[in-house]
């Protein structure tokens, strides 16, 4: 059910904006009662939090799982930033529209819950850079392997995806041809 929930918050929210969805219209959508979104996510700010927030917290959990089993000695630092990368890049495609409105709502203030929404996922997004940059280092450090600036590397690479994916129409111009994902994520 949750699933369900959170796919048709997503799907909505994507297509008609958060002021212009209802929890009437997400519950429709998922096939349950209304009263069963406010018990599960308190309010429609909270389903369109976590409708953000748990794609990419379960992306950072599955990343970290996959990494910790890896031998820092024999792990190719590279080949953790590009797995990050290619992950985030994902993510932040799959929720382009929401990610769109937080970033809106931030940048012209007033409305609380959406301030408060915004305040919450950029927490989480600065938690996992901050394991990012851990996982580079501990993989790295055995190899001798050094990092100009750690979190600036991090930061760059993580403001690249959210450039290239959020702002794609700026980036690349409707006239020319525009690079593939693959070469994206590579570059």
């Amino acid at each position: 059910m949750r699933d369900l929930v959170l796919r048709a918050a997503h799907d909505l929210f994507a297509t008609q904006g958060y002021h212009g969805t209802t929890t009437r219209q997400i519950a429709e959508r998922a096939g349950v009662g209304e009263p069963v979104l406010f018990r599960n996510f308190g309010s429609k700010a909270g389903l369109f939090e976590q409708a953000i927030l748990e794609p990419f917290t379960e992306f950072l959990s599955d990343w970290v799982v996959s990494w910790h089993r890896e031998q820092p000695a024999t792990t190719d630092a590279e080949k953790i930033v590009r797995s990050f990368v290619s992950g985030f890049f994902g993510v932040v495609e799959e929720h382009r529209e929401l990610m769109r409105t937080l970033i809106a709502a931030r940048a012209q203030g007033g409305d609380e819950e959406l301030d408060r929404i915004s305040a919450a996922v950029s927490d989480k997004f600065a938690e996992g850079l901050r394991i990012m940059r851990g996982a580079l280092l501990d993989h790295g450090e055995p190899r001798h392997y050094r990092l100009p600036d750690p979190p600036m590397t991090v930061a760059v690479s993580a403001g690249a995806v959210m450039s290239i994916v959020l702002l794609d129409d700026w980036l690349f111009p409707h006239q020319e041809r525009r690079p593939v994902k693959r070469r994206q994520i590579d570059e």
